[in-house]
């Protein structure tokens, strides 16, 4: 009995190893993206503005950065109960 259970659990442990090696071969052969601002390649996207004050709720539950709700600057938050992301408002809490 102690003979298959360590067998069994080396077969298990193996093919965990190899199941994990395998994924991690397919991520190292990945190609990066196409470069930009080189010669002959297309030009770089602007990066996204920052400007906080012209920003809605709908853009802070993309991405999560500051903006604006109610003529307050807001800051969202991950909740402390894992319950997904919102912000405090006059001692209020808001979901995005």
């Amino acid at each position: 009995m102690k003979f298959t259970r360590t067998l069994g659990a080396s077969v298990i442990a193996g093919g965990i190893a190899l199941a994990g090696l395998s994924a991690g071969l397919g991520t190292a052969n990945a190609q990066p993206g196409p470069h930009c601002g080189q010669p002959n390649t297309p030009a770089c996207q602007p990066a996204p503005r920052s400007d906080w004050q012209h920003r809605d709720i709908d853009q802070g539950r993309r991405d999560h950065q500051p903006f604006m709700y109610n003529g307050q600057q807001v800051h969202p938050l991950p909740a402390g109960n894992g319950d997904g992301w919102g912000f405090w408002f006059l001692g209020r809490w808001i979901r995005l």
